[in-house]
């Protein structure tokens, strides 16, 4: 039996794909792009946030000139009228009052303290590497993940657990791979667990969740899911929906 000349043409052209992305450094995958696209997006909204933050500080520092200018109008117009005069050294002791009263407002406005009128707020412990991620997905097919980045985000220095947060497992007081979330009016957490094959339901404050839909292994039975990757209550129809790979 001669070997079938298709089979030796697949296998060419398939170890050609293989050198060519070898050659290639990769660049050619199209999830490089999106990384790209993703790095190009959170900058602009980065640059975005920051000029924001200048013009609201030009406007407060402009604000604070006006306000010093106009504290300091009647102490000049009083240190005009009696340069030339003398008067009662309670009356210099007074105008020096005032005039150190408004210059230790207009410096209080500048300093570096923690008691500062304009304040920057700094957090050095923005996971950045759960903004975006590469994961393999049970197909051995890669996924990109990206966070959506609202511009007018603001962070929070110290967090509260409000799910988990008890390692890797199937137990109600515990997830395994959280893929997404949805929070309903009430502040109830439902969680589509990928590893656990199931959505559970955390209200809020409590400890431990409940199971609403799968749970019972990986699966295609109307009692099961496989690999839930997303979760939306639907409220006006009082109903749970959900997506997996079966």
């Amino acid at each position: 039996m001669k070997f079938n000349n298709e089979i030796v043409k697949l296998h060419d052209e398939l170890l050609n794909q293989i050198e060519k992305l070898e050659n290639s450094n990769y660049s050619s995958v199209d999830l490089f792009n999106q990384i790209e696209e993703w790095k190009k997006t959170a900058i602009n909204k980065v640059e975005e946030t920051a000029e924001k933050a200048r013009h609201k500080l030009i406007e407060l520092i402009e604000k604070q000139r006006i306000i010093t200018k106009q504290e300091l109008e009647p102490i000049t117009k009083e240190i005009r009228r009696r340069q030339e005069e003398n008067f009662p050294e309670y009356d210099i002791d007074h105008l020096q009052q005032k005039l150190n009263e408004v210059q230790q407002k207009f410096e209080h406005f500048f300093q570096k303290d923690i008691s500062k009128s304009i304040i920057i707020h700094k957090n050095n412990q923005i996971d950045w590497n759960k903004f975006i991620y590469i994961h393999e997905e049970r197909q051995k097919l890669p996924l990109i993940r990206i966070a959506n980045l609202n511009a007018n985000a603001k962070w929070i220095h110290d967090g509260v657990t409000v799910a988990g947060g008890n390692g890797e497992g199937g137990e109600m007081n515990q997830l395994h791979n959280p893929w997404d979330l949805f929070v309903d009016d009430e502040q109830t957490i439902y969680i589509a667990e990928f590893k656990n094959d199931r959505i559970v339901e955390w209200k809020c404050g409590t400890t431990s969740g409940r199971i609403v839909a799968g749970g019972n292994g990986g699966g295609s039975h109307s009692d099961q899911l496989w690999g839930p990757t997303s979760v939306i209550i639907d409220e006006q129809r009082d109903s749970l929906l959900m997506s997996d790979y079966r």
